[in-house]
């Protein structure tokens, strides 16, 4: 069928073409079928969606996504003709009854992912097998190589490339941003891609972007890395590993972390970017994602099985994850701590936990015993080689090396808690600092988030500041003081 295209200026991060009703049934559409267009020699499938009067017969409506994909002009006709559900469908509802998917299934549904073949209900429902039946070990190397596959893949020719990664859930929390120039200013190469918050008030993309560009392509990713010696990018940004970011979005609305695919996620962006030794970060505590020593062991067991399967040394440490780390929260804050970190002062906590990471992957590489790995990692920060590095990182992606910590702002808009009693900060809920922080805009807005004047362990007198909270927006701060409690509890 022929029809005329008519451009709908909306995003929907899927192809979208919206028929009249009558048109539809014409050729026997339902809304959720799946068409392909075709224009100019470009071919994509698209969703049907139904329009009883605002799209006129003999009219496609297209969101721009998909607009923009096909190269269209309005007006222009566009073929379009039914085409059949996918193959990878019929995986998914295999793994749905707890079926063990092969390496071509899974191929296929990451494929199908991908290319927007699958409707977003059906990607769902793939998240949802894997989150309820989980995947064994192959399945997890398959969904990894898929993963690779999807997209782009950088070859850095200098060795060693190191990469580490935290599996979150602990705000703040940003040693990559003191990992990354303290390694690199030793001589390690460390491409690092890193994901936008999920659950968490700011991701590494986040809080790297309000310093520099973090939407690079891979070619921009390896020259950086071969030259200077580190990037920190965003892994969705860059096709490395497509289907990574598409896999976390559907993920996200529920905050759903099947394991298998927590593995994979992680360990196709270190595969793809050439990683030979990858340090695994698993905070432990009671709010964090892994509560308990026990599970953090299964958990690290998982990620050296599955790294070594993929030709990658691996090592994973278990860190404490019972309350913040640093003392901002959200991108703006967070991004001020490190660069106080990085000029020889900032949160002792954040230095220490950085220098430390950084210490296990110096002495993963070269052998080097870990006290001494640890007093060359922290010597970086010191002596303002790492601070140097960083600013030729900063500078090299396009950010400006000479922006300072006091240059950074966090929202207009504030409103400080105090302390309503004489005692001992005894908690600080990762849970209550997250949320808070979320409510009151942050990652979306870079300066909206939280700074934490106290540490557990510290004596308060009734009327000392515990915490302050940040937002660009007066109504987001209203809505976010309605939610404060118990997020610091003093005895």
């Amino acid at each position: 069928m022929q029809l005329v295209a008519r451009k709908l200026d909306l995003d929907a991060n899927a192809h979208i073409a919206v028929l009249n009703r009558k048109d539809a049934s014409r050729i026997g559409l339902v809304p959720g079928s799946r068409v392909e267009i075709a224009h100019n020699g470009k071919r994509l499938i698209a969703i049907v969606d139904f329009s009883k009067s605002y799209i006129k017969q003999g009219e496609v409506g297209l969101f721009a996504d998909t607009w923009e994909a096909l190269g269209l002009d309005d007006g222009k006709e566009i073929d379009i003709s039914p085409m059949p559900d996918p193959e990878s469908t019929f995986y998914i509802r295999k793994k749905l009854d707890g079926k063990r998917l092969t390496d071509e299934e899974i191929h296929a549904i990451i494929m199908d992912i991908v290319e927007n073949r699958l409707t977003s209900a059906e990607a769902a429902a793939f998240i949802s097998a894997a989150y309820i039946h989980g995947f064994n070990a192959e399945e997890t190397v398959a969904l990894t190589n898929a993963i690779v596959a999807s997209g782009e893949s950088v070859v850095i020719e200098k060795e060693p490339v190191v990469d580490k990664h935290c599996i979150g859930g602990i705000p703040n929390n940003r040693t990559t941003m003191l990992v990354v120039p303290i390694l690199t200013s030793l001589g390690f190469y460390m491409p690092k891609l890193s994901s936008r918050a999920i659950t968490s008030p700011a991701g590494t993309a986040d809080t790297m972007e309000v310093l520099a560009p973090v939407d690079l392509d891979a070619e921009t990713v390896k020259e950086i890395t071969e030259t200077v010696g580190g990037v920190m990018a965003w892994g969705g940004g860059t096709r490395i590993a497509a289907a990574d970011d598409k896999l976390i979005a559907i993920r996200r609305p529920l905050s759903l972390d099947p394991r298998g695919m927590l593995l994979a996620s992680i360990l196709a962006k270190k595969k793809a970017v050439s990683s030979q030794y990858v340090l695994i970060d698993i905070p432990v505590g009671p709010e964090a994602k892994i509560p308990t020593v026990r599970k953090g062991e299964e958990l690290a067991e998982q990620f050296i099985d599955i790294g070594t399967r993929l030709g990658m040394h691996m090592k994973a440490v278990l860190t404490d994850g019972s309350a913040p780390i640093g003392r901002g929260v959200g991108p703006v804050l967070e991004a001020r701590d490190v660069l106080e970190i990085l000029s020889g002062s900032g949160p002792q906590d954040l230095r220490k936990k950085g220098a430390e990471l950084a210490a296990h992957l110096i002495s993963f590489v070269k052998g080097t015993p870990f006290e001494e790995a640890l007093r060359i990692a922290d010597g970086q920060i010191s002596s303002g080689a790492a601070l140097r590095k960083f600013k030729e990182i900063v500078e090299a992606q396009g950010g400006d090396p000479d922006v300072k910590p006091e240059d950074l702002k966090p929202g207009k808009y504030s409103e400080t808690i105090f302390a309503d009693r004489d005692g001992m900060v005894y908690h600080i809920s990762n849970h209550a600092v997250a949320r808070l922080a979320r409510a009151a805009g942050a990652p979306f807005q870079k300066g909206a988030g939280l700074y934490l004047h106290v540490r557990v362990g510290d004596r308060v007198k009734k009327g000392d500041p515990l915490y302050t909270l940040y937002s660009e927006s007066e109504r987001l701060l209203k809505d976010a003081l309605e939610q404060v409690d118990d997020v610091v509890r003093i005895e």
